[in-house]
């Protein structure tokens, strides 16, 4: 076992859970996570494996979390079917939690409120979980046969990744949000950059940063294919920032980088905003597990406040958990969106992967705050998907095309 495994915030917590193998990048060896969590769309199939293999008794039951939020409430039968599985699994197993659908998406709900603490690792049956890297946690994502396997037995296995440091260089423009930094880093290595790595993320702007943008910037590392990420500005001796890091560091530039967008196909599409304004929009939708949260709607209502949403776009605001949805009530942000012609729901996935509630027809054009805008993603395949912060979406629903945020001010 290498001495410097220390240097790295993620072989450490990988190792401080080990049972059996190596912490070297490449080894295949086997993990004790301390939280395990699936979701409507992920958990059934795994439901299905153990109720196949007959299992009484589930090692894990405790340590498991299933959430209801993917497609909820239940849009057709199916949906309604997973739902009650899921409760009737969680109440003869004893898992638990089941957090019901209108409490919130797994990767904003499950990190709010101390749920998860620095240094643990979590495993989630969905790419995304790679958010909680923001408060130092190591979460990993799993597919529907591990997830049955980790419940049932306590255990996971996992290719060992290698560190690989990401540093941002600089200070960006005014109007850049944490999307933005997660659009650049996204498009500066690519949709495969992180393959088999997991991304310690550090630089001066995200002592700077609010928690809600350093989540968006894990939530977004998953596009880059990466085992994980985990942020490592407060961890002084660990990350690429540290005097023992060994491994690989890439250098992001950010200075005076201006609002980031990525073109339709590919979150590894990123331009700037204004190389691509002017393009219309059929709707704009801010929320799901990357935007959804206070900051991105404080943004939103703040540009809103005394102005109209343009008359041919559809603006749908959905919160990603119920103390988010709370605390923008109470603050007046929604009453300020809602008078301006925008439209709120409850806490839920949404038109994020094209399940329901602005679901895109032929030809459309949508901008989005979510994660992917993959052909069809949100709709019918000749649909189109921008994806930007909430300033620039805000800005855009008032505008009618694709703007930035200075010509709304």
């Amino acid at each position: 076992m290498p001495d410097d495994i220390d240097s790295s915030l993620g072989l450490k917590i990988l190792k401080d859970h080990r049972i059996e193998g190596d912490i070297l990048p490449g080894s295949f060896s086997v993990f004790s996570p301390d939280i395990i969590m699936g979701h409507d769309v992920t958990t059934p199939p795994a439901l299905e494996l153990i109720s196949e293999a007959g299992l009484p008794f589930l090692r894990a039951a405790d340590r498991t979390r299933f959430y209801l939020d993917h497609f909820t409430p239940p849009t057709d039968k199916s949906s309604a079917e997973a739902c009650r599985a899921m409760k009737e699994f969680h109440d003869r197993h004893g898992i638990g939690d089941l957090v019901n659908w209108g409490e919130g998406i797994c990767h904003v709900h499950l990190f709010e409120e101390g749920r998860v603490h620095p240094g643990q690792l979590v495993i989630g049956a969905d790419s995304h979980i790679t958010t909680g890297g923001a408060i130092g946690a190591l979460c990993c994502g799993i597919g529907s046969t591990d997830l049955a396997v980790a419940m049932a037995s306590g255990e996971f296995w996992l290719e060992v990744p290698k560190p690989h440091g990401i540093v941002f260089n600089g200070t960006p423009d005014v109007w850049c949000e944490g999307k933005d930094l997660a659009l650049r880093m996204v498009g500066w290595l690519g949709s495969g950059g992180g393959k088999g790595k997991v991304l310690e993320i550090d630089g001066q702007i995200l002592n700077w940063m609010s928690e809600d943008g350093r989540f968006t910037i894990c939530n977004m590392a998953a596009e880059t294919s990466c085992v994980s990420a985990l942020m490592t500005n407060d961890f002084r001796d660990k990350g690429p920032l540290s005097p023992d890091w060994d491994y690989e560091v890439e250098e992001i530039e950010i200075e005076d980088m201006g609002p980031q967008i990525a073109t339709p196909g590919s979150p590894s599409l990123t331009d700037n905003v204004e190389d691509v304004g002017g393009n219309v929009v059929d709707q704009v939708f801010v929320g799901s597990c990357t935007n959804g949260r206070l900051d991105d709607i404080r943004i939103v209502a703040n540009m809103l406040r005394g102005k109209k949403v343009h008359p041919d776009v559809r603006l749908l605001v959905i919160p990603g958990s119920r103390a988010v949805y709370s605390a923008a009530d109470t603050a007046g942000y929604l009453k300020s969106i809602i008078n301006a012609g925008g439209v709120i729901s409850m806490p839920t996935c949404g038109p994020c992967a094209g399940g329901f509630l602005g679901v895109l027809p032929d030809g459309e054009v949508a901008l989005s705050t979510s994660n992917r805008n993959f052909k069809g993603r949100m709709g019918e395949p000749s649909s189109k998907i921008f994806l930007s912060g909430a300033a620039v979406a805000a800005a855009s629903s008032i505008t009618g095309v694709i703007s930035h945020p200075e010509e709304v001010k």
